[in-house]
């Protein structure tokens, strides 16, 4: 699976990578957000309900002071505010019913609208109490009333009596227990009214004790005067026995009241209880709910945190990995290793990076190959032409030797050739004194004949120098060509590693200019051997002149050999032959001028020669020069491709 993943993430592109991955880390963040949002409303949520518990709560606190009200005032808006009170609370339980969804909310729910439909009850049960506690106490107010009534309607007729009567001690006496009897109604009766309002025990106990007291005023004063006016309080008695019955149901609706007042004030205590228990148990659930979404948010941060992690490791290693390689390829190539492949089956674009190196690095290894095999030619060329120059060098010098001895053989033809003109000049004066001189003249021509003999000789030897000098300038056409056949080839290695040497960019420029160098020196030989061959051509020209002046003079002094010993044998006629002598004086006259002339000519031939000799001995030198400089250009061109490993 993880090699599916990672060989999936090799052929994506580096866009679709980082897309890749910020996508994941942009979802992850909305998974955290999505769980911080959920964590969050649930705690809004729990927290709205804490208040609408909470309300709850105060709708019990405000339904319990308007009882309280209700109770110290009995009065019907005091026991409309408290059924509005319930009905609130009954609503919100309903509304709070309607929100919850937990079982043991719901179920402390419905013991709070239990408790609210008991109080309700009991609050009805209480306001008929009250309603039969307010009766009592009317009729309470109304029986004391009667009593009061009755007892001054008999006090009435008592004072009448005693205004009337003279004796009337009795009826002062009469008179005056029944205004004490009146008074202590009066006290019984304010002490009803005292325990109605208070509800006191001792209250109680003393408007019973005053009744009773009333009652046994009345019992005295009935056994005591039994006249008909005392008649009169029986119905005083019956209001009082009746005022004390009332008093006894006060009492008893009073406890029933104060009993519905306690169930009241139990279910209000039982209801804060239940609101308390119930605000414990939605903390509790919010606290449990915020542990949780801290959990989950926890948990999903630590999933998002490790997911960002993995991504964030596989993609810096699906980009630092490849990228480390092609540094380190790049770093073998800078030191000059390209023995080394690059493999890649990455479709991504460092994969395509790879791959470009590694084309790369084949193509630096066919051209190092390539420079390398054109280096090793131009060093054996160098070597060859270094060679061939040092032969042109000997022959260029030895033709240079050969041509100084032209050049004194010349000059001695030329010294000659005089000498012949002056005997000539001198047989033409022996010619005219024959006969005196005729054994001067044997001895003039016998020195001529050997003379002629020896220029004949030095001609032969002239003629032969040609002919030596002539086949030496054809070797070294030869070897110009050669060299211009070497200077073509080194010109066109040159060229050629350029063009490699700008293919390869940066890494090439050192070729390049190496390769600049070897090319400008191939050029500088190749125009000095066409100066050597333009030298050399105009060396053979002069050369097969002075040839072919050379065939001249030796068939002049071939022809001066056979005049002279045709002289030698005439000798002996040279006194019949002296216009004949003569004639041919002149003719050895003009022909020693002729001849004169064409050494003369020759010696100048020969000093050009000379001339070139010594320019060819100094292009040979330079030839020499460049290529010991070629063969050193190329030892550095193969000292620089031998940095390269291609193997």
């Amino acid at each position: 699976m993880f090699r599916w993943i990672n060989h999936s993430l090799d052929n994506m592109s580096v866009k679709l990578k980082l897309s890749l991955g910020f996508g994941l880390v942009l979802s992850l963040t909305l998974a955290i957000t999505l769980t911080g949002w959920h964590g969050l409303d649930t705690m809004i949520e729990r927290s709205e309900s804490l208040s609408s518990i909470g309300q709850l709560s105060s709708l019990t606190k405000d339904l319990r002071a308007e009882r309280i009200i209700f109770r110290a005032e009995n009065t019907q808006q005091n026991a409309d505010r408290v059924v509005e009170r319930l009905n609130e609370l009954e609503a919100h339980l309903v509304t709070l019913r309607r929100a919850s969804d937990d079982a043991r909310s719901l179920a402390l729910l419905d013991e709070q609208s239990q408790i609210v439909s008991r109080m309700e009850k009991t609050f009805s049960d209480l306001g008929l109490d009250r309603k039969a506690h307010d009766k009592t106490r009317t009729e309470l107010d109304q029986q004391s009333e009667q009593a009061v009534q009755a007892v001054a309607q008999v006090e009435s007729e008592v004072l009448k009596a005693v205004s009337q009567e003279q004796d009337n001690s009795e009826r002062l006496d009469e008179f005056t227990n029944i205004s004490q009897l009146k008074q202590q109604i009066q006290i019984a009766r304010y002490q009803v009214q005292a325990y109605t309002f208070t509800n006191k025990e001792a209250d109680e106990a003393a408007a019973i004790a005053a009744i009773d007291e009333a009652f046994k005023e009345i019992q005295q004063i009935s056994q005591d005067q039994a006249n008909e006016n005392i008649q009169g309080l029986k119905p005083a008695s019956e209001a009082l026995q009746r005022y004390r019955e009332q008093l006894t149901r006060f009492k008893d609706i009073q406890i029933k009241v104060e009993a519905l007042q306690e169930n009241m004030e139990a279910l209000g205590d039982s209801m804060l209880d239940l609101v308390a228990r119930l605000i414990s148990l939605q903390s509790t659930q919010r606290e449990v709910e915020a542990a949780g979404s801290r959990s989950l948010l926890t948990s999903v941060a630590g999933l998002a945190l490790l997911i960002g992690l993995l991504a964030a490791w596989a993609m810096t290693q699906q980009i630092t990995r490849p990228l480390q390689q092609i540094l380190i390829a790049a770093g073998r190539i800078a030191k000059g290793d390209l023995s080394k492949d690059l493999e890649s089956r990455r479709q991504d674009e460092m994969g395509q990076l790879q791959d470009s190196m590694q084309a790369m690095t084949i193509s630096l290894r066919a051209l190092v190959s390539g420079i390398g095999d054109g280096v090793t030619q131009i060093a054996s060329a160098a070597e060859q032409l270094s060679a061939v120059t040092e032969q042109t060098c000997v022959g260029v010098n030895s033709q240079k030797e050969e041509t100084d001895q032209v050049a004194t053989a010349m000059n001695q033809m030329a010294a000659t050739v005089q000498e012949v003109a002056r005997s000539a000049q001198q047989a033409s004066q022996a010619a005219v004194n024959a006969d005196q001189q005729a054994r001067d003249g044997d001895r003039v021509v016998s020195e001529a004949i050997n003379q002629i003999e020896q220029l004949a000789s030095e001609v032969a030897n002239s003629t032969q120098a040609m002919n030596r000098l002539k086949l030496e300038s054809g070797k070294i056409v030869g070897v110009l060509d050669v060299i211009k056949s070497v200077s073509q080839q080194t010109n066109l290695l040159a060229l050629n590693a350029a063009i490699e040497a700008a293919r390869a960019g940066e890494a090439g420029r050192g070729f390049a200019v190496v390769a600049d160098e070897v090319r400008g020196l191939a050029q500088r030989t190749q125009e000095s051997t066409e100066e050597i061959e333009e030298l050399i051509a105009a060396l053979q020209n002069g050369t097969q002149q002075v040839a072919t002046t050379l065939d001249s003079s030796r068939s002049l002094t071939d022809s001066s050999v056979d005049l002279s010993r045709k002289a030698g044998c005439a000798l002996e006629q040279i006194t019949r032959t002296v216009a004949t002598i003569q004639d041919m004086n002149q003719q050895i006259a003009t022909a020693s001028e002729e001849q004169s002339a064409v050494a003369e000519q020759i010696n100048s031939n020969v000093l050009r020669v000379s001339n070139i000799s010594e320019q060819t001995a100094a292009a040979s030198d330079e030839t020499a020069a460049s290529s010991v400089e070629l063969a050193r250009l190329g030892t550095h061109l193969r000292e620089l491709v031998g940095r390269f490993r291609v193997n």
